[in-house]
């Protein structure tokens, strides 16, 4: 049975903690996590505050490779921030244990989440690597997945989103008429962050069909 994890990451070696930190005006939340075109981890996030002069100084002079403003309402703005360096290891044990985030929030001491994690075991697993990357794990709540959280092939929005989309674009015919970076367009990622998001979601599709027949 999948589980709905609630709990923060301490540690100041998480990507954006600093800016979280130097804009206390701003609260950050996590709206995806991708790949860039050069394989540098992205995150797009949402600010939302009264100003942003001192979120955007704060991005200046952390490293970051790039930064750009994808959309902006009244109190928000949203922000695709290419990292110049690699993440923690930790940051990679979200895709290794196949985890489904939900939400997730910067903060200036880590990340405050709220994930989806295929079993006990996976949560154990992710667990067992905070501690050994020597990043604090403190659980808030934990309580079994519902049908909001959830659906009967275990996919995210994002992954059903872009399972539709590479449909339509053709990228499953014989002969194929859609690329990667067509569907990337399209969805505003870039095509590394599509191939990616296809595996998970055709890896899901398996586990929760293909896979059940063969265990029953």
């Amino acid at each position: 049975m999948a589980l709905v994890v609630e709990f923060d990451l301490i540690s100041d070696r998480l990507p954006l903690t600093a800016v979280a930190a130097t804009a206390s005006d701003s609260t950050l939340r996590i709206d995806d996590i991708l790949t860039s075109e050069r394989s540098r981890p992205v995150i797009v996030f949402w600010a939302e505050g009264e100003t942003f002069d001192t979120l955007e100084a704060a991005l200046d002079d952390t490293a970051v490779a790039t930064y750009s403003v994808l959309g902006t309402t009244e109190n928000r703005r949203l922000y695709r921030v290419e990292l110049s360096d690699q993440p923690p290891a930790i940051y990679t044990e979200f895709v290794r244990l196949d985890t489904a985030p939900i939400n997730a929030m910067i903060t200036p001491t880590g990340w405050r989440a709220r994930i989806r994690f295929s079993d006990r075991e996976a949560l154990a697993e992710f667990h067992d690597a905070c501690e050994t990357y020597g990043i604090t794990f403190q659980l808030d709540q934990i309580f079994e997945a519902s049908p909001e959280t959830d659906n009967e092939y275990g996919l995210t929005p994002k992954q059903r989103e872009t399972l539709l989309v590479a449909h339509e674009a053709g990228y499953f015919s014989i002969p194929r008429t859609g690329s990667l970076a067509e569907i990337g367009a399209e969805l505003g990622v870039s095509a590394p962050s599509v191939s990616e998001r296809l595996r998970r979601a055709q890896d899901r599709l398996i586990q929760h069909t293909v896979a059940l027949d063969e265990n029953h």
